[in-house]
């Protein structure tokens, strides 16, 4: 599997309407799992060339959402840099998704992930990339409330 299978079997299956039975939804749990346990058994490097390029994006483009959130609970490790792994999210990251930067956060640490956001932030010209970097500032702010023991 890879990233574009992923996005085609996420959006066909979004295409749907939406359950309205319980029978529908333990399918669609199914379904999910099955993906889940698909991932599970690939190595990081993979989990991560799946996952990372569809999180990034536009709900409207890519199934967005379920990737962060196996993104987030698999935790692949992260072969780019912590400036890189921020930059990919300024073109078209969700920002409503905050688990890519939690994943991020439980990858590199916040206090990173804050320089990171200093070394970029001189850079960054476009109006939505700046937003999505403060954006990115905000959920680090999220991440350090909810898990306050994660210091770096």
């Amino acid at each position: 599997m890879n990233s574009e299978q992923f996005t085609s079997i996420f959006m066909a299956a979004s295409e749907e309407p939406t359950p309205k039975t319980e029978e529908k939804k333990f399918e669609a749990e199914r379904f999910f799992a099955k993906v889940r346990e698909e991932l599970r058994r690939l190595d990081d490097a993979q989990q991560f060339d799946i996952l990372f390029p569809v999180a990034v994006k536009q709900q409207w483009n890519a199934p967005s959402y379920t990737a962060a959130l196996l993104l987030r609970e698999l935790s692949p490790a992260c072969p780019f840099s912590c400036e890189d792994a921020v930059r990919a999210l300024l073109p078209e990251w969700d920002v409503s998704i905050e688990e890519v930067p939690f994943y991020l956060a439980a990858r590199f640490g916040p206090t990173r992930i804050r320089q990171a956001i200093a070394n970029l932030e001189p850079g960054v010209t476009d109006k939505s990339e700046k937003v999505n970097l403060e954006t990115v500032a905000y959920w680090l702010d999220a991440y350090e409330a909810t898990y306050p023991s994660i210091n770096s």
